[in-house]
């Protein structure tokens, strides 16, 4: 036995965007028992290939390598660093042989035994708090950033991604959304050009269960600022915990910006177009506009050459940074090949380090903990 984790496994699953090896199901792996043990299936866009270097996120694991409900002895907490929940499968390697320790392990091993001055200090805070007993932490949102008010509940996962660069979850990427709108939007005056749709209330689970909720709920904040100009940010999971990408929309204009960090186009996720085609042209609509026949369907999607994830973790850090960097720019048009200011084939470490930093520091100032 090598490690713990989950099933993840829907009839038509994919791994990021690409369909599972024959034989496998969608794992996400938890704990190592055996960090050195090589993943049967390296994901062709991360650099992991051992397990060690895949917790916190998803792989390929063949199906008759895989115990459910299987139960073997565990490292403490305070010495393994996977995320503590409730075990439910276990992976076992058979003949896979355990190799030694790549540089790729030792960068991961170094950067978690180094964390910076933010992460350290709310590694602190957490371990004198009740959160690694199941309790949660509570981040007021105004009801500006979202359209509604309401209060985003954090627990210890949600942290842990923060401290050890794991897959984002929601209430990671909304809490990281406050923070541009507290640290960026409101002192430069922004929240006149740019908004924020809540990717809780859009993403492709409720585009696809719940089409009429999410027309109802985009269509009222374009709505509500028809007489000018403006960009809304939408980070787009593509469901169960998978993908993030950034599509921003411009319904003035009737353009909308797509930003993957896969470099995939929005034809990977149909249903997704397909609503906000039908949302922008309910605005279009309600506003009275008038465009002949022939071109109702004429909307603008502009695929960004954005920089591109070389792993299968840094999915929500490059979208919060996708967000932050068009704030700094103030531009409510995305070009093409990026902004010349930030135009790179990838983030470094310390880009992505700077979004943990950003919202650590954010998350001990508002004195929640």
């Amino acid at each position: 036995m090598v490690g713990k984790g989950k099933v993840h496994n829907n009839l038509g699953e994919l791994l990021h965007t690409k369909p599972l090896p024959t034989g496998s199901l969608k794992v996400s792996v938890d704990i190592a028992l055996e960090k050195d043990a090589l993943l049967p299936h390296p994901d062709d866009v991360s650099d992991a290939t051992l397990l060690g270097d895949a917790i916190g996120s998803f792989v390929a694991w063949p199906t008759d390598l895989i115990i459910v409900g299987y139960e073997t002895p565990t490292k403490s907490k305070a010495k393994d660093k996977g995320i503590a929940r409730e075990i439910e499968s276990v992976a076992s390697q058979k003949e896979i042989p355990v190799a030694k320790k790549t540089e790729i392990s030792k960068r991961t091993e170094a950067k978690k035994k180094n964390p910076s001055k933010y992460r350290a200090c709310l590694h602190t805070y957490l371990e004198t708090t009740d959160i690694s007993d199941g309790c949660v932490r509570l981040i007021p949102m105004d009801g500006a950033i979202f359209g509604f008010e309401y209060a985003e509940p954090l627990g210890k996962e949600d942290f842990d991604q923060i401290l050890y660069h794991t897959q984002l979850s929601v209430g990671v990427i909304n809490t990281y959304m406050r923070y541009l709108y507290d640290k960026l939007m409101g002192p430069r005056g922004l929240e006149q050009r740019f908004s924020f749709l809540n990717p809780m209330k859009t993403n492709l689970t409720e585009m696809i269960r719940k089409p009429d909720e999410v027309r109802t709920y985009v269509v009222e904040r374009f709505m509500a600022d028809t007489d000018r100009e403006k960009l809304f940010f939408l980070p787009f999971n593509t469901g169960d915990g998978g993908h993030w990408l950034l599509v921003a929309i411009n319904p003035f204009k009737e353009i909308v910006y797509y930003l993957d960090s896969l470099h995939n186009d929005w034809t990977t996720y149909p249903a997704m177009k397909t609503i906000v085609d039908t949302i922008i042209q309910t605005v279009r609509a309600q506003r009275k506009i008038q465009v002949p026949k022939r071109k109702a369907n004429n909307i603008t999607w502009n695929r960004v050459e954005c920089p591109r994830q070389r792993n299968n973790i840094d999915c929500g850090y490059y979208t919060l940074r996708f967000m932050k960097e068009t704030l700094l720019m103030d531009r409510t048009d995305i070009p093409s090949d990026y902004f010349d200011e930030y135009r790179c084939a990838y983030y470094s470490k310390d880009q992505l380090d700077e979004i943990k930093e950003e919202l650590c520091q954010f998350i001990i100032e508002l004195q929640v903990l």
